[in-house]
């Protein structure tokens, strides 16, 4: 079989049981919902091993046959400016995958076939699904199919993901792809009624068996097409490429293990790619090969004037041109063409003005939508636990050290987990992938793009921070929705320094109340210059740069209620399988310190902080490490102690304290959940390194206002 091929999966019968599949393709292309099509519920989340970027991972048994589908990260190219472009990369030359589904934006040929000319490159078997015909045939367009199949002598089949029209398909077309090539390795040609009985075998299904029309000329082994007519560039830059190969070659024996094929190897080193550089530094007989190709790109940037990725891409751009002259035409082409609403409406919600008023509104709905069915449901879920809590303690007593560690620590944690939580991520999540599905949430982006690379991430960022003003929790974790790990990484700093409901509640419980609302929007004030100043520090700070907004605007559309349900239990699963357990066992561990009363020395050992520095009265320490879990039990527990002194709360605490007290509140580490869920979605190392900075910039902000008062009311 062929070096560049993968080699075969284990089977645990003499024919090939297993297919290995993998998505590959542009962002916003259909990728998702064609796995969530052929996968459904059988779907697991994770990281690629070693990496922060999520895997997607499904199984099916279709005609016979076990599939493991892979949703590859959506990317523009196989080059490795991110880290989802390195998985992709590796991941589609690997051992682990039979075939590459290609998924091709219809509406949007041009910029599709650019990765798929890339992947051809890589001799990888293939399938090209061009997704969202429907749109097109409604522009009154039709593609040649007999003809791309023609040209790209590969398999390529229509599809409407969001009906499931054409997916099946893909998969009966993966069988005959994958099946052949594996029987070709299998049976000598010169015994053709051997192969016939046995290509029956291949197929189980004798539905299938009898639907092939079409079987290509019996071979010993699959082999790749060649594909030399449209993949050859411009004379000077073939000569180079071909050159560079050659060398390559010389040193084969190096590469017998390699996966990528030597002409991809020869174009990657010659537009300096970093990852095969690397391949080539580490081997000392290859290095000559880095300065060959780097002479020969400074000859082509020389006499084209341009940089070699440019000239590179020009040159698959022309191809690109020739292929879409030959296969596309229009079938009707209309005088007048009207405006149709989804264009009125587009042209809406991108408008300079009135698209910032609709994105206003339409945040407000989300901020809605999202707490009023969480405040409903959460409001339920404490009036039951509170009233089963009653019968707990008629039966049992609510002094009973069991009842308090396993019932309020363990039960408590629970319920505390989803009435305060798990209410507001499922609808957050649902409106999230509906925005998403119908096309508002790229315009949304698009708004916002140039306000939030102030500070340092693009206009996606806008939609989880205002989610932030509601709870940190699903603000935090709608960060999945940046590309970037950079990106990502920012945008959950600043959505876990938004202040939060709870935060809310207790500064207009406390400041609001007693001091009136200027003070209120003080403090305000103070919180949002801290998010403008780190998000700006990140970004000077954090390696990488700001990337540009590159979202898929396809046209708006009725959503698929069936893939936005799938969805949002995917990602909402998460919280509830990894987030809620570590919450439960944070309120057991709570339930025994307090037994134990190890929380008393803390107020001690904490009062250089709360009481020197911050001015505040030395009960605090226990009550704003009460606040990790929830921020509004600060307000609740200050409350309960002024009663029980008989106190008014400005009785308990000056307004300067109250100011301090509140602005620390704003600021310091967000809720347990937050952190849990900025773990899930980075790591723990990071998650504390957030938790410090931000209580290294409460404390500090909080004893400048003290001190400061201080000093001027001394003056």
């Amino acid at each position: 079989m062929s070096s560049h091929l993968p080699k075969k999966p284990k089977n645990k019968g003499k024919y090939k049981d297993t297919i290995n599949i993998a998505l590959a393709g542009n962002p916003n292309v259909g990728k998702s919902v064609i796995f969530n099509q052929l996968t459904g519920l059988s779907q697991t989340i994770g990281n690629w091993p070693g990496k922060t970027v999520e895997r997607m991972e499904g199984y099916l048994d279709f005609l016979g046959y076990h599939f493991n589908i892979v949703d590859l990260p959506g990317i523009y190219s196989l080059s490795t400016y991110s880290l989802e472009e390195i998985v992709s990369r590796e991941y589609i030359v690997s051992d682990e995958v039979d075939l590459i589904i290609n998924v091709i934006d219809a509406t949007n040929l041009e910029r599709n076939l650019f990765f798929t000319f890339q992947l051809l490159e890589l001799k990888v078997p293939m399938i090209l699904a061009i997704n969202q015909m429907d749109i097109l045939r409604k522009r009154k367009i039709e593609l040649d199919f007999e003809e791309l199949e023609r040209i790209f002598k590969l398999p390529v089949l229509p599809v409407v993901a969001v009906h499931g029209t054409g997916v099946h398909q893909l998969l009966e077309e993966a069988i005959e792809m994958v099946v052949y090539r594996y029987s070709h390795s299998h049976f000598d040609s010169s015994e053709p009624e051997e192969y016939e009985h046995h290509r029956h075998d291949y197929y189980r299904d004798e539905h299938v068996y009898n639907k092939v029309e079409k079987w290509p000329p019996l071979k010993k082994e699959f082999e790749f097409p060649d594909l030399s007519s449209i993949l050859s560039f411009g004379k000077e830059v073939e000569t180079k490429i071909n050159n560079l190969r050659r060398e390559i070659e010389k040193n084969q024996d190096y590469f017998s293990g390699f996966q990528y094929p030597l002409r991809f190897l020869a174009i990657k080193l010659l537009e300096d790619d970093e990852e095969i550089r690397k391949i080539f530094e580490n081997n000392e007989k290859a290095r000559s090969s880095i300065e060959i190709a780097k002479n020969y790109r400074n000859e082509l940037e020389e006499y084209h004037g341009e940089d070699i990725n440019t000239i590179i891409s020009s040159e698959i751009y022309n191809d690109i041109h020739k292929i879409i002259e030959k296969v596309v035409s229009i079938k009707q082409k209309e005088k007048v063409q009207k405006t149709s609403f989804a264009d009125k409406i587009d042209h809406l919600t991108t408008h300079s003005f009135w698209g910032y008023v609709i994105l206003a509104f339409v945040i407000f709905g989300i901020y809605a939508f999202t707490f009023t069915v969480g405040d409903l449901l959460g409001g339920l879920i404490d009036g039951i636990y509170e009233d089963l809590s009653v019968t707990i303690y008629d039966t049992y007593g609510e002094d009973n050290l069991w009842i308090k560690i396993l019932w309020n620590g363990g039960v408590g944690g629970f319920f505390g987990a989803v009435g305060g939580v798990l209410v507001y991520v499922i609808p957050f999540f649902l409106i999230i992938e509906i925005l998403q599905d119908s096309g508002y949430l790229p315009r949304a982006a698009f708004l916002m793009d140039r306000v939030m690379h102030a500070i340092g991430v693009h206009g996606k960022t806008i939609i989880p921070m205002i989610l932030g003003f509601g709870c940190n929790v699903p603000a935090c974790a709608g960060c999945r929705i940046m590309e970037t790990e950079r990106e990502k990484k920012i945008s959950i700093v600043l959505s876990s320094l938004v202040p939060c409901a709870a935060v809310m509640t207790v500064v207009m419980g406390l400041v609001g109340r007693y001091l009136g609302l200027f003070w209120v929007l003080f403090l305000l004030a103070i919180n949002f210059t801290v998010i403008l100043i780190v998000g700006r520090l990140l970004n000077k700070t954090m390696p990488g740069v700001c990337t540009e907004l590159i979202m898929e605007m396809h046209e708006y559309r009725v959503p698929n209620y069936n893939v936005i349900t799938k969805q949002t239990w995917l990602r909402s699963k998460e919280f509830i399988f990894k987030a809620m357990p570590l919450i439960i066992v944070l309120g057991i561990t709570l339930e025994i310190l307090l037994e134990l009363r190890a929380l008393d020395p803390i107020n001690i050992v904490l009062s250089p902080i709360t009481v020197f520095w911050l001015g505040l009265p030395i009960i605090t320490g226990v009550f704003l490490i009460y606040g990790i879990l929830r921020k509004e039990l600060t307000l609740v527990l200050l409350a309960l102690l002024a009663s029980s002194m008989g106190l008014t709360l400005i009785e308990l605490m000056t307004p300067i304290q109250m100011i301090v007290f509140c602005l620390v509140t704003m600021l310091y580490v967000p809720c347990f959940a937050t952190v849990v869920i900025i773990a899930k979605q980075t790591n723990w190392k990071y998650a504390l390194q957030i938790s410090l900075m931000e209580i290294s910039v409460a404390l500090l902000i909080g004893g400048l206002i003290h001190f400061g008062y201080i000093f001027f009311t001394t003056l």
